[in-house]
């Protein structure tokens, strides 16, 4: 790409700036949804003035940017956590997973990574992400990524926000033990009200000690691994935004909090769809019963 014009770097500079403003001004009124999808627009605004970017004026101008778009995303993440927190939630999470071909056991291919890179997925377009280098099996212990070892160890991370010149660790305020994480993904050439759900994580622990990410930790013999490939529930089909129910649209940030009642009815359409291909139920049996012991006390 040749080098963008200074008078066109310099209106694309400005109109990221006003729409950087307005995002701001969404913060202020608390619309969480709002402001997290103007700020998705203006980060791929950036990306493209990144990309056309060269010299050290027009770098260290999109520099400023990235640091300013970090400074809102916080912003934003601390407002839906402050809400998230206040809920009388169940302890249930959704969290958005990114793509993994080799079933969220392994290190995903060199395809799968670049569908990754293309989509802008924070931690597989970073610098510190080191996944084409790794060979070794992966373990809790060793691993490149979450999704790497997330159906293998029954374990996720809330991960580290990477906008701006500090990393931060985000956190998953409202999570608790003896509760479900359900694992989503969308697959290449899905649209989002595809989303799959493939896999469910009985939290055993909870980690989520100062200056760290929060860490769910996985019982492997009451989670779920769903065949993804076999078995389609579609996320969507059972979960609602509640600012907006008919809004398909996963916007900022990791997680999504989750009814017991909710959770319920995703085992159960999981059990249907196990007795249809004759995978063994046992399994999500025991987590149905544990969940209609809870929705009877909710």
């Amino acid at each position: 790409m040749g080098k963008m014009e200074p008078k066109l770097f310099k209106e694309s500079r400005e109109t990221i700036t006003q729409k950087c403003q307005r995002v701001e001004k969404l913060i202020q009124g608390k619309a969480v949804r709002e402001s997290a999808e103007e700020l998705e627009a203006v980060q791929h605004l950036l990306s493209k003035l990144s990309a056309l970017a060269e010299g050290e004026i027009q770098l260290r101008s999109v520099g400023n940017l990235q640091t300013k778009l970090g400074g809102l995303s916080e912003k934003i993440i601390k407002i839906t956590s402050k809400k998230e927190a206040g809920k009388k939630e169940h302890g249930n999470v959704a969290l958005k997973c990114n793509w993994n071909d080799k079933n969220y056991v392994a290190p995903c291919s060199e395809e799968a990574y670049k569908f990754n890179v293309r989509k802008k997925r924070a931690w597989c377009s970073a610098q510190q992400c080191k996944c084409r280098e790794f060979t070794k099996e992966v373990s809790l212990e060793s691993n490149p990524c979450y999704e790497s070892i997330a159906l293998k160890e029954m374990y996720f991370g809330a991960g580290w926000d990477h906008k701006g010149a500090k990393l931060r660790p985000r956190h998953i305020h409202s999570v608790r033990e003896e509760r479900v994480a359900i694992l989503t993904a969308v697959p290449p050439g899905d649209k989002e009200r595809d989303r799959l759900i493939i896999g469910c994580i009985f939290i055993s622990r909870v980690n989520d000690d100062p200056g760290e990410e929060t860490k769910i930790f996985g019982d492997k013999d009451m989670s779920l691994v769903v065949p993804f490939q076999r078995i389609k529930i579609r996320f969507w089909d059972y979960f609602k935004n509640r600012s907006a129910e008919d809004k398909i649209k996963w916007s900022q940030g990791l997680v999504r909090y989750v009814t017991n009642g909710t959770v319920l009815r995703i085992l159960q359409a999981i059990k249907e769809q196990y007795a249809n291909t004759q995978i063994d139920v046992h399994g999500v049996n025991d987590l149905i019963k544990h969940y209609e012991q809870l929705s009877v006390g909710s």
